[in-house]
């Protein structure tokens, strides 16, 4: 038995992103493509690590932003390439879930060798401390209004 994979996206073919055809949108001598770069994910008790294949990219082709404080990072990029006859770009665009245990403010990019490497420090974890609350006999105070609390705060001017 044959496994085979149904796209959805050929029933359009000969169509882009926007659903126009793309001899419409491009020149016949250039073409975009998409590409997906493979990535790798390595990590230890301290250290979370992450190499992006992005051959031929140089630093200002690649973009990387964080959002949702810090847990979604965005890496994007493009480049062209000429030929004799055309001129191709190449467009990627990768979404990561990232840990709640990474310190996302101390995250650093290197790129070499068509490698893109980020790293992340972990945060320390601690261990959850005991304390002991001490119990008070009488009537717990009551939550103030507004109108209290601007009495309250008039009262120590």
């Amino acid at each position: 038995m044959s496994l085979a994979f149904w796209n959805p996206i050929t029933i359009f073919g000969g169509f882009d992103d926007h659903g126009v055809p793309a001899t419409l949108t491009h020149p016949k001598d250039s073409a975009m493509r998409h590409f997906s770069p493979r990535f790798e994910v390595t990590e230890n008790d301290k250290m979370f690590r992450m190499a992006v294949d992005v051959p031929g990219m140089k630093p200002d082709n690649l973009k990387i932003e964080l959002e949702d404080y810090g847990r979604i990072m965005h890496v994007s990029g493009d480049r062209k390439v000429k030929t004799d006859t055309s001129q191709d770009e190449y467009r990627f665009q990768k979404h990561f879930k990232l840990g709640r245990n990474l310190d996302t403010s101390k995250i650093t990019a290197h790129l070499a060798d068509g490698v893109l490497v980020l790293t992340a420090p972990k945060k320390e974890v601690l261990t959850p401390a005991k304390r002991l609350i001490t119990i008070v006999q009488g009537e717990a105070p009551a939550l103030l209004d507004e109108d209290d609390e601007k009495k309250t705060s008039e009262m120590e001017t």
